[in-house]
């Protein structure tokens, strides 16, 4: 065997491997559950969140080729290309703005960017354009800057002005 051959075996294990622990953390009940494994696989809480969220995906499509009475190989397939973080997105972006399975799997599988590539895709498409969010950090930001010591005249003239504006603009949406 080829130390090529060799890594990809390795390789492959190490990713079932991953995904068995997804199925776990994906039954886990409550933040001492999450707390326990993150800590038994020397992780922290959020890739165990992340691994739950990414087998609730999968779980999910598998259920829906069940449905369709279509195998589910090409869902398993899926696993072994895409990583347990990819699912994540997806899935956490699917319990927000709600889109179906079939969008889903279209976003897992088509596009072509990395993960937070892909995640500002999707709030684009079904969340606040990009500007509207970066405008909101802005605004929280110069919202402390108005009340903090030491901050120059200048600057706090122009947050309490980009706080108002912000304030009126947001007034105009509702």
């Amino acid at each position: 065997m080829s130390s090529f051959d060799l890594a990809r075996l390795w390789w492959q294990q190490a990713d079932a491997k991953r995904w068995s622990v997804a199925r776990i953390a994906y039954r886990l009940r409550g933040r001492k559950e999450v707390l326990l494994l993150a800590a038994a696989i020397g992780k922290g809480e959020d890739t165990v969140k992340n691994l739950s969220d990414a087998y609730l995906l999968f779980k999910l499509f598998v259920l829906l080729a069940w449905k369709r009475k279509e195998s589910s190989e090409s869902i398993r397939k899926l696993r072994r290309l895409y990583p347990y973080t990819r699912w994540a997105v997806v899935c956490r972006n699917m319990r927000i703005y709600e889109y179906d399975l079939d969008e889903a799997r279209e976003w897992l599988e088509e596009f072509s960017g990395g993960n937070d590539a892909m995640d500002n895709e999707i709030q684009n498409k079904h969340g606040a354009p990009e500007w509207e969010r970066r405008a909101g950090i802005v605004y929280r930001q110069a919202f402390k800057l108005q009340n903090d010591f030491g901050v120059p005249d200048g600057l706090q003239s122009a947050a309490v002005n980009y706080v108002k504006e912000f304030e009126k603009w947001e007034k105009r949406q509702k």
